[in-house]
């Protein structure tokens, strides 16, 4: 094959994927963001992050603290296995309260390695989750686990 019907080819083939996404941008909807109507939507979406890791009821303590005489906000106690994944929780967590425009920050305290993660919406911390190490708990069959090595260079 020569070069130039190489060249025109390849022209070809690129002016044709052009053409087709013109066409799937046109005929395309375009995403509806998801609105937040009230706070306790957040309360939900960890609820299914819970629920996805299977982190069972017995393991969360839930308290509200007042900031104001207008604002009040959730904080979640949990006590996990020492060799669940925290990280795992974090990503599951951010992934489903995103859409929603709320943001999640983590830190990590040592030498215990406590996860702090706070959500935030609009600047503003309106929910926070403690996860402690309870020695006493089991990894259950579904929930994700620290890989062995893991430990050495990440925090979980």
């Amino acid at each position: 094959m020569s070069i130039e019907l190489q060249r025109k080819l390849i022209t070809g083939l690129l002016a044709l994927s052009c053409v087709v996404a013109a066409l799937l941008l046109w005929k395309s909807e375009p995403v509806q963001p998801k609105v937040l109507k009230h706070p306790a939507q957040i309360d939900s979406l960890i609820t299914l992050s819970f629920d996805d890791l299977q982190i069972l009821p017995s393991q969360v303590r839930e308290r509200t603290i007042d900031v104001d005489s207008l604002f009040s906000r959730k904080v979640y106690n949990l006590r996990v296995a020492p060799n669940f994944s925290k990280t795992t929780l974090h990503y599951t967590l951010q992934q489903k309260v995103w859409p929603y425009g709320i943001t999640t920050l983590a830190s990590v305290e040592f030498p215990e390695r406590d996860m702090h993660i706070h959500l935030l919406y609009r600047d503003k911390v309106h929910r926070s989750l403690i996860l402690r190490d309870d020695p006493d708990l089991v990894l259950q069959k579904h929930q994700p686990v620290i890989l062995p090595g893991q430990d050495s260079h990440e925090v979980d």
